[in-house]
């Protein structure tokens, strides 16, 4: 009887053990599943930039025709993950700032360089200490504060380089585009909000804007819509959709390291297919943004463990 008790705790001990073996290993496959989605979701923002300097429409006419796509897939996702609709205040709210963060992208890769808008665009992070404080009281310590002053050298940087009008306002409007994006990220902060029902309405929000433009287009020619779809399918509605897996397995903090690749690729990506290039001044702007965000991300990560 003594032994068989014996062998019986063992076998408990050795089941109980088992189990949390199968259940770490569940969890770091989870982990890596949601790594992936996330470096997906960067690679397919990353196309932004040649896709929009390839297609010779106003901002507004590219924003508005991709959206058509983008409404679709993220419609589709939502119906095969039976995702209910959410309709309030919060989402609305999701929805113009998402809305207000891709037209002032688009502009800002039309008037500045591809690197200028996707890095300025990237201080996102900057923003969102910024608004946490404002909004929600919560002092940034001082990890945040000399990221903060990193990425406002970059973007001294970008506006030293760009003295004429268009690269100027292109930057402003990039930084715009950073500030609505912040507003996005802390959508889930604030009471009732949904991500893909604001994302939902913010797509058709953008299709409908562009109504009034799609007429003074003169060039319709058949790669041209090519390049609309991907913009639409991909770089719009597949990132979201894998942003969205990514962040239900993983922390925000691993999702920002990850996405780090996107301010990267998208000028690189310019450069080979489209032939554009930046100078000195605007590499070390964009290695101060994207270094400070990162290393901010990596001292979080650090503090979290």
């Amino acid at each position: 009887m003594e032994n068989t008790t014996e062998e019986r705790m063992e076998n408990t001990t050795e089941t109980r053990m088992g189990g949390m073996d199968m259940s770490d290993k569940k969890m770091n496959a989870e982990s890596l599943r949601g790594t992936v989605c996330v470096l997906l979701s960067a690679v397919c923002f990353s196309t932004g930039g040649v896709l929009i300097k390839s297609i010779p429409w106003s901002s507004v006419t590219i924003q508005g025709a991709r959206s058509i796509f983008s409404v679709l897939v993220v419609g589709c996702y939502m119906l095969l993950r039976r995702q209910k609709f959410v309709w309030n205040k919060t989402v609305l709210f999701g929805a113009v700032c998402n809305t207000v963060m891709a037209f002032a992208f688009v502009a800002a890769t039309k008037l500045t360089t591809a690197a200028n808008a996707i890095v300025l665009q990237f201080t996102e992070p900057v923003f969102v200490i910024l608004l946490m404080w404002l909004i929600f009281h919560k002092k940034p310590g001082r990890d945040s504060v000399f990221a903060c002053a990193g990425v406002f050298a970059g973007i001294f940087c970008f506006f030293y380089t760009s003295l004429d009008a268009g690269a100027m306002a292109g930057n402003l409007l990039a930084i715009l585009s950073g500030l609505a994006y912040a507003l996005v990220m802390m959508q889930k902060k604030f009471r009732g909000a949904d991500f893909e029902s604001s994302l939902l309405v913010s797509c058709a929000l953008s299709a409908a804007i562009g109504i009034p433009f799609y007429g003074q287009e003169s060039e319709m020619s058949l790669h041209i819509w090519f390049f609309v779809l991907l913009l639409g399918v991909v770089q719009f509605g597949l990132s979201y959709v894998f942003l969205s897996r990514g962040l239900d397995a993983v922390s925000p903090v691993t999702a920002s390291l990850t996405s780090t690749i996107e301010p990267i690729l998208n000028p690189v990506l310019v450069a080979v297919f489209y032939g554009e290039t930046i100078g000195a001044t605007a590499v070390i702007g964009a290695l101060l943004v994207v270094g400070s965000a990162t290393v901010y991300n990596v001292r979080q990560a650090k503090s979290a463990g």
